[in-house]
Parts: structure tokens; C-alpha cells; sequence
């Protein structure tokens, strides 16, 4: 083979014992270069092996991945004429015993690579701009399928550029990965390759960092910045996510009491999740939003709205009602039978107008305590531009209970980040700018925003 230039950063994934190697970094950083080099040293060494090579989209690895991992191939001379090169469907495959590098979209649906039999064990997986898959899931689906078909020393790498978004799924899982002895995690930026680029690049990036050093971070530092593409950058966790020790301590030693609680609903049976977001209004004006209802169909199984309601939601209503000392449902009972007078705070409900089976179940089962009714919407934006300046008031927060309880499972499941905290961290706008981009869940965002618009629609409640 001919002479390999690697920057020293990378040498790991060529001289280390490490089979699970993350790639992190900014753009310019050289890791796909990087692999598309491991791919032709693989292909060398393990000629009886297969390689998949994937990202999220199919219809653009032929611009990408394909062509520069062709040009490393036939750099090579010892592999001359020994490929034949397809683009339908995309394929480098070896003349001599047909093993062959496969290109994949493995994007969509879960499902997508469950039916991947290639012809040989895989010796080597690349999963490239990995970020763009839509969930953790998709990437563990994708995994549990190869892994089948992993030879005894397969060696996986999954690149990325780290989103914007701290809480972006690909982020936290990256940082849980930093603490799993069997992962090799290789943070690269441009400063690595610097022998590498052209001066003009150089200058170009460097002048980046002065004209705008938070972009330049995010761009070419590979660091999650929390602002670019983001519908909440003015959200931030170490400031708005509160712990119910926190809010307790408050209650107890001050004046601030609850005195309404608004609840915003989402609803989906099949598919997305059904959400109902609790807002405590505080006596200062400020608000607190208590335990969510979230409800995971593909998990935890699907219901129809009656049974959901009936079933679990009402019971995740009384819980609110006692802690929150609203007034639960029997403790008015009780208080009537006995002739006595007790606290009972007013309770809003507003679903999405488009669940209007969930509203009538509401009703049907809630509205002997709480006013319940279908939100009127206005335009995305401005709904959006009302939570931000709830936000910017220092109005809203959250209570983290390190974790969520499942009311179908009946029991608590310990989640390392708050399901709110997480949707108003990672959720962007689309392409066009004028709606959420499908890639980050958004269930119980919306219904925060329902919430959020039903209160704020009198603008005195923004103090």
C-alpha cells in the first residue's frame, strides 16, 4: 500500500485495541477523510470481509461518501482493477469473492436495515453525519441489526458533527459514551489537521472566530452552542430547570404560594405521544410546570383516548391536585358530605384543537373539577413568540424530578433529563422557517405552548 498520511489525532482507530470508536467534531476537522482512509486499510487487510458504510439520507451518499471512498480505492495500486464500482444501488464490490462495501440510507423507518444480509461477516461500520438520524432509536435499531452479522474483531465508528442543541439526543449519548470503557471517543477540530488545509481555509476560519465566535465555535470547535436553528435559544436549563427540593424550600419560607393551575394538552394514540404539561401559577406571577403526563404509544402500548383518560390520566390529575395542594377530586367529596369549607384553586385545561376526541374525553371524565376546552390557536409564530417572552420574563420553570413516572408500567422511571427541558433545549425550525423541523419530538413542548398561550393571551400576566 502506498505511504498514508493520518493526523495524529486519529492514529487510535489504526493503533489502538478499541473497537467502538465516536467521532465528535467541527466541520474541516478531517474525520471523514479519516474513515474513508480506515475503509481502504480494512478492505486491505480483511479481504474476506464486508464493510457498511451509512448515513441518514441514501439520496446523497452518492455525492459524498461514495465518490471520495472510490477515490481512495483506486488511489491504492495493489487494488487495481480488482473492483467493480456500481451506483445502483451503490456498491464497491470485489471482483475475486464479491465482498463488498455497501452504502446505506439508514434514515425513515426503524425497520430500514432489518432485512441486510450481506454475503460475508461485516468487518467494518461507519455511520456517518449520525446527528441527522432522527432518534437514539434509529441508531440502536441500526446497530442491533449489523451486529449480526459482525465478524469477532468488528470495528464501528460513528461520526458527527455535534448539533447546536446540548440536549440533542446524539450529544447526551455521546457524553454517557465517554464513561464506557469500551468506546473510544476522538473529539477532532480543525487546529488537528492544520497541515492539511490550505492557507486560504485557515485564514477563512480564522477570521470567523473574530467576526463571530459563538458560530465559529459551533461550526468549526464542534462545540453545542444552544443558539443556531433553535426556537428557544433564550431557554437554558441551568437557569429555568428548578429541583422539587428548590420549589419546596420556596413554598415554605416564603409567601409565594400557588393560586390556578393551567394544564395544556397533546394528544396522539398511534404514533407520537399523548402530553398533558401542568402549569402551577404562582401567587409572584411566576410559574412553575409540574410532573408531565407522557404517554409513548410505540412503548408503553396504545389505548384510545377513553381508556388513556380513564385509566391513567386521572390518576396522574389527582396526584397534581395533592401535590400541588389544587384540591383533589375527594377531597371536595369529603369536605361536602362534612358540611366544610376547603382551598379549591381554579383548574384550566386547554387541548389541541385537533384531538377533539381527547377534549370530549376530558370533559366527560375532568369536568366536575377543571374548565375544560379545545385552545384557539394562532399562527406557530405567534404561539412560539409568546413562550419566548415568558421565557425572557424569567416567568417559567421547571421541576426536574430526575425522572418521570409511568403511569401504565405504575411505577417511576429515573430520566437523567426532564422531557420538557429536553424539547425547549433541542427543538428548531425547519428549512423554511416557519415550523418545528420534524427531526426533534415535540408532544410535550405543545402541549407547554398550549399552556403558555391560554395564560399569556392576557399580556399582564407578562410582568
Amino acid at each position: 500500500m502506498p505511504k498514508i498520511q493520518i493526523a495524529e489525532k486519529f492514529l487510535p482507530l489504526f493503533n489502538s485495541d478499541y473497537l467502538n470508536f465516536i467521532l465528535p467534531g467541527g466541520r474541516a476537522s478531517g474525520k471523514s477523510k479519516t474513515t474513508e482512509i480506515l475503509a481502504g486499510v480494512i478492505t486491505a487487510t480483511k479481504p474476506n470481509e464486508d464493510i457498511v458504510i451509512a448515513r441518514a439520507s441514501y439520496g446523497s451518499i452518492g455525492d459524498s461518501v461514495f465518490n471520495e471512498t472510490c477515490e481512495v480505492i483506486e488511489s491504492i495500486p495493489a487494488f487495481d482493477d480488482q473492483f467493480v464500482f456500481r451506483k445502483s444501488p451503490y456498491r464497491i464490490i470485489r471482483k475475486a469473492n464479491q465482498a463488498t462495501i455497501y452504502f446505506m440510507g439508514i434514515g425513515g423507518s426503524t425497520e430500514r436495515t432489518k432485512g441486510f444480509k450481506p454475503l460475508h461477516k461485516v468487518g467494518l461500520v461507519i455511520l456517518e453525519e449520525t446527528q441527522e438520524l432522527r432518534s437514539r432509536e434509529h441508531l440502536e435499531q441500526t446497530m442491533a441489526t449489523l451486529r449480526r452479522r459482525f465478524g469477532e474483531d468488528t470495528v464501528v465508528v460513528i461520526v458527527f458533527n455535534p448539533p447546536a442543541q446540548e440536549l440533542h439526543w446524539i450529544n447526551v449519548w455521546c457524553e454517557e459514551k465517554r464513561k464506557d470503557k469500551d468506546y473510544c471517543v476522538i473529539h477532532s477540530t480543525y487546529k488537528d489537521i492544520l497541515p492539511f488545509l490550505s492557507d486560504r481555509d485557515i485564514k477563512e476560519i480564522r477570521k470567523m472566530y473574530y467576526e463571530n465566535r459563538q458560530f465559529h465555535d459551533y461550526m468549526y470547535e464542534g462545540k453545542p452552542t444552544g443558539g443556531f436553528g433553535a426556537v428557544y435559544p433564550m431557554f437554558r436549563k441551568d437557569k429555568h430547570v428548578i429541583t422539587k427540593q428548590e420549589y419546596d424550600y420556596l413554598i415554605a419560607n416564603s409567601d409565594i404560594k400557588p393560586v390556578l393551575c393551567v394544564i395544556g394538552g397533546d394528544g396522539a394514540v398511534n404514533n407520537d405521544c399523548t402530553s398533558f404539561v401542568p402549569k402551577i401559577i404562582l401567587s409572584n406571577g411566576q410559574t412553575v410546570q409540574g410532573s408531565l403526563f407522557h404517554h409513548d404509544p410505540k412503548i408503553d402500548g396504545s389505548f384510545g383516548y377513553h381508556q388513556l383518560v380513564r385509566d391513567f390520566a386521572s390518576k396522574w390529575l389527582d396526584n397534581i391536585c395533592a401535590e400541588f395542594h389544587l384540591g383533589t377530586r375527594q377531597e371536595i367529596m369529603i369536605a361536602q358530605e362534612r358540611g366544610v369549607n376547603i382551598t379549591v384553586l381554579p383548574i384550566f385545561v386547554r387541548i389541541d384543537s385537533a384531538a377533539p376526541d381527547l377534549v370530549k374525553e376530558c370533559q366527560f371524565f375532568w369536568g366536575d373539577r377543571c374548565d375544560v376546552a379545545a385552545i384557539k390557536k394562532g399562527t406557530i409564530t405567534e404561539m412560539v413568540a409568546t413562550v419566548q417572552s415568558a421565557i425572557c420574563s424569567d416567568n417559567e420553570y421547571i421541576i426536574d424530578y430526575g425522572g418521570h413516572y409511568n403511569y401504565v408500567k405504575n411505577e417511576f422511571q429515573p430520566r437523567k433529563v426532564n422531557y420538557l427541558a429536553e424539547q425547549l433545549s433541542m427543538l428548531i425550525w425547519n428549512e423554511k422557517q416557519d415550523g418545528y423541523d420534524p427531526i426533534v419530538p415535540n408532544d410535550d413542548c405543545d402541549a407547554y405552548t398550549y399552556s403558555c398561550r391560554f395564560w399569556y393571551q392576557n399580556i399582564e400576566n407578562i410582568a
